[in-house]
């Protein structure tokens, strides 16, 4: 039987481990390269951890053998949620696909919980690189570059979530579990859509409100698109109406 303790145990737990990955997706948004060092909380102390695009956080110190296990538990355990859901995996189901000792991983990782938080805070770091690698396209017009930022924004979330079946499931744990996670995205994601449209005199006197016009426009067509296909097509005829529409403003202005 459960308690009122333990129900409260229990949240404060997750409520921590959410603090603790979305401060180091925060941390993460702002650095580059391929190894930088990063700040996560453990224990209530700061601990120094390194970075790469390609994988989550591991302590410095230890070697490629360790850090080849971490990341191969992260990426068995997407691979899992995606085809079985969020219900259905276990930690001993992870360690076992991913072939690394149960006591590893939970070395790793408390709970499922956090491991399903490290996953979110993976994802988030892709969407964030996909958007960002997009609006840095050389000679790309401005445009173009803001309309592929947004698609490329949604363009991994169909290969990683929507195609699964349970893409609901995982939809609704990630939004009680991982909202704050994907809320730093949107604002890191925000803050490049405006900060790109700063640089244009046409665009820059509402940068801000035209990168929300964009962005949650953008969101809500894609979340009704049924391919990635389709949602491409979508976003990319709404990009360009939406900009060329404060353009032809602009100039009568």
């Amino acid at each position: 039987m459960v308690t009122t303790g333990d129900a409260c145990t229990k949240a404060s737990e997750l409520g921590a481990a959410l603090q603790r990955w979305a401060y180091e997706y925060y941390s993460l948004g702002c650095m580059h390269g391929a190894h930088n060092a990063v700040v996560r909380w453990s224990l209530g102390h700061p601990v120094r951890l390194s970075y790469d695009l390609s994988m989550s956080n591991v302590p410095q110190s230890i070697g490629s053998d360790e850090n080849a296990r971490y990341r191969r538990a992260i990426r068995t355990a997407e691979e899992l949620f995606k085809k079985v859901g969020f219900r259905a995996v276990t930690m001993e189901l992870v360690a076992r696909e991913a072939n690394v000792a149960k006591a590893t991983l939970y070395s790793y990782f408390k709970n499922k919980d956090e491991l399903f938080l490290a996953v979110c805070a993976r994802m988030a770091r892709l969407l964030r690189g996909a958007v960002e690698q997009a609006l840095m396209k050389p000679d790309a017009p401005l445009d173009s570059r803001l309309a592929d930022a947004v698609i490329a924004k949604h363009r991994p979330i169909f290969a990683l979530v929507r195609g699964s079946a349970h893409a609901a499931e995982l939809f609704s744990y990630t939004h009680s579990m991982a909202g704050e996670i994907f809320t730093d995205l949107d604002t890191a994601i925000l803050e490049m859509l405006s900060a790109a449209m700063a640089e244009d005199p046409e665009l820059s006197p509402n940068a801000k409100q035209l990168a929300r016009a964009l962005y949650f426009g953008s969101a809500d067509l894609a979340n009704r698109s049924e391919t990635a296909a389709e949602m491409e097509v979508e976003l990319s005829a709404f990009a360009a109406t939406h900009l060329a529409g404060v353009r032809a403003l602009a100039k009568l202005h």
